[in-house]
């Protein structure tokens, strides 16, 4: 770790967040009291204020756009571990000390919704029916195994992160990190998690499960002429995830 890094850092990508953000911060201070807590924000309420006042850094982008917000982040932040996840109470901030040991081993842990469990009304069946579509098309263009390509709690070292070629503006993020993995061969690995209910109205619309597919595509079909199609990430269940803290690293995945 060089001068003036940060050791680990969680990235919190904001638009209007201002109904949850306060739990959101203090959950995430419950189970890592000194970790650095970021947001990548483009508001026009009060999100950034109470988040300041909570002793968290904000990070200002005027263009509205996930992807955008995060991308500048990206260039800014000096963590030598990141946990990027969404500010709305919906991913499991438990699960924020086991991602940051797995990235001991691993470049980029993601996380998945579909091999968790998702409580009740946290995900409309439509949304639930458009990433398990969105998962199974990405395996197949990617001959790949992820499970969950769009679920917004992800795990990266600095030389992963660092090195991510975004271009998408929206909700494309995260399948273009999960693109980005393939390309690069980045070490990877992937967690079930809960995923609860959200604080706050979604910002995620119909059209961009569209968006979604379309850049999926865009970005995945040069790795076909490349060669690059094929990559394989490491699976744990909750249980081998867990051991990870208390063996450095020495259980093997599943599937192996």
């Amino acid at each position: 770790m060089g001068p003036g890094m940060i050791e680990r850092a969680i990235l919190l990508p904001t638009y209007n967040e201002q109904e949850g953000i306060e739990k959101v911060i203090q959950s995430i201070r419950s189970v890592d009291r000194d970790v650095r807590i970021i947001l990548a924000d483009s508001s026009n309420d009060n999100t950034p204020e109470i988040a300041k006042r909570l002793g968290a850094d904000v990070i200002r982008t005027e263009r509205r756009g996930k992807a955008y917000a995060v991308r500048d982040a990206f260039s800014k932040i000096e963590a030598d571990k990141l946990i990027m996840m969404d500010a709305d109470g919906t991913y499991p901030v438990e699960e924020i000390p086991v991602i940051f040991d797995m990235l001991e081993k691993y470049d980029i842990v993601f996380t998945s919704r579909m091999r968790g469990v998702i409580e009740n009304g946290a995900m409309p069946l439509i949304n639930r029916f458009t990433n398990l579509f969105t998962s199974a098309y990405a395996r197949l263009i990617l001959d790949s195994n992820f499970t969950d390509v769009m679920s917004g709690m992800v795990g990266m070292r600095r030389d992963t992160y660092k090195r991510l070629e975004i271009y998408s503006n929206r909700f494309e993020l995260e399948i273009e990190i999960v693109v980005e993995t393939v390309a690069k061969r980045f070490r990877a690995a992937e967690i079930p998690i809960r995923f609860r209910s959200r604080y706050g109205v979604p910002k995620i619309e119909w059209i961009d499960g569209f968006r979604i597919l379309f850049h999926l595509t865009k970005r995945a079909l040069p790795l076909l002429s490349r060669g690059l199609r094929g990559w394989r990430v490491d699976m744990y269940g909750q249980e081998i995830s867990r051991s990870i803290a208390q063996r450095s690293g020495s259980v093997e995945a599943e599937g192996r």
